[in-house]
């Protein structure tokens, strides 16, 4: 219940935000992107607002009356040509490997542009250039959406990540 950070993995056959929200019924209050826009639920009339469509590269806020579960279904994005854009400054942005992934390997290329890291619930983390990303947060989750800081405008392609590994820094 209340707000959350949310983003998808997967392509699906509907990404208008009726064919993705819809299933929440009226769990689901409102939804907001960084640059697209927002949308309202009026119930039977469905969502209304600037916000159409949603991306599997953008992070969405968004608010619940009640705490529930969605479920979106599609076709794993592929995730070395869903390159995601960053402009200087704050970017909303989504997680679309299948797995988890160790936060210094997922933003490697970003080198001394990324800045910060927040996710909602696990923590923030901060890049020491050289040193690496360092704090709380430590593992990236599909599902889950990130605030990142950027120094310069630049582009994210995450890498692939095996879902047999297993991080030394993997939550218990």
């Amino acid at each position: 219940a209340g707000y959350n950070w949310i983003s998808f993995n997967v392509e699906p056959e509907d990404n208008f935000v009726n064919g993705i929200l819809g299933a929440l019924g009226d769990e689901a209050l409102f939804i907001q992107s960084q640059a697209s826009g927002s949308a309202t639920n009026y119930g039977a009339y469905g969502w209304y607002g600037t916000l159409d469509t949603l991306s599997q590269t953008d992070m969405y806020l968004i608010e619940m009356a009640s705490a529930a579960t969605l479920t979106i279904t599609g076709l794993p994005v592929d995730v070395a040509t869903t390159p995601i854009a960053l402009i200087a400054g704050y970017n909303w942005i989504g997680y679309t490997p299948q797995n988890p992934g160790g936060l210094d390997n997922a933003l490697a290329e970003l080198g001394d542009d990324g800045l910060f890291i927040q996710s909602q619930a696990d923590g923030s983390s901060t890049n020491y250039g050289d040193y690496g990303w360092y704090g709380t947060l430590v593992t990236l989750e599909p599902g889950k959406g990130y605030l990142l800081e950027m120094a310069a405008a630049g582009e994210l392609v995450y890498p692939e990540f095996d879902g047999l590994a297993r991080l030394a820094e993997n939550k218990q």
